[in-house]
């Protein structure tokens, strides 16, 4: 029997501030920020390796990897998912996918057991996602009309959100007392929430795909721009 250490890691990049995490059987987890938005250099892959090493680990190990898919940053979950992809297929490593409000609400240590995440807000309509955790984590979302709202939030709710949260949204949250906290998804708390799901929650990597709220500008640009040139 193998008495070797199984070795974690979490990717979270859909949002504003990255972070990846490993975890070498039951040590500390540690984490290390990812600063996104510069093309020209490749800042995950580096941290994820200085996370690795500093645990213990094997980079070419990884045994499990848990990936935050969204939805949120455009950019972000293509490369979390596209390098969680290539892990699998060069380690073997195993990939559960987590959606990114699991993240969101379990990284807020006064979290309650029913929360509600806004996110990929645009006009007047917006995800949302609805995460209870009794004792297991769920979280059902959809695309929804801000009209809606008053359906899914009930007094005390929490309601976490980022700074496109509208004016309108604001203010039906204020008329029934409902808390609004500031979204902040991190690698631990991917991780944390992977943890307690197990491995039947693994998928293949040919089939991990972000999760896209609605179709993303730049696919609808070009599907405009190719119409336009074939009429």
């Amino acid at each position: 029997m193998s008495n070797k250490k199984p070795l974690v890691i979490s990717i979270e990049l859909s949002q504003h501030k990255g972070s990846v995490a490993a975890r070498l059987g039951n040590g500390e987890i540690v984490e290390i920020a990812v600063m996104q938005g510069d093309r020209k250099k490749d800042a995950m892959m580096p941290a994820l390796e200085k996370a690795v090493t500093t645990v213990g680990g094997n980079p070419n190990e990884i045994d499990t990897t848990f990936v935050s898919i969204g939805p949120g940053s455009f950019t972000g979950l293509r490369v979390a998912v596209a390098t969680t992809k290539m892990l699998s297929y060069t380690t073997g490593a195993t990939i559960i996918p987590i959606k990114t409000a699991l993240g969101v609400v379990c990284a807020d240590k006064e979290h309650v057991p029913k929360s509600i995440v806004v996110s990929a807000i645009k006009k007047d309509n917006f995800w949302l996602s609805v995460v209870t955790k009794n004792p297991k984590w769920n979280c059902e979302g959809g695309l929804v009309n801000a009209s809606q709202l008053p359906l899914y939030i009930e007094q005390n709710t929490v309601l976490y959100c980022d700074s496109f949260l509208t004016d309108e949204i604001t203010k039906m949250c204020t008329e029934v007392g409902v808390t609004l906290r500031e979204m902040q998804s991190t690698a631990t708390s991917i991780m944390a929430v992977g943890s307690t799901l197990g491995d039947k929650n693994h998928i293949d990597p040919a089939l991990l795909l972000p999760l896209y709220p609605r179709e993303p500008e730049a696919v609808r640009m070009w599907k405009e721009t190719r119409s336009s040139t074939t009429e």
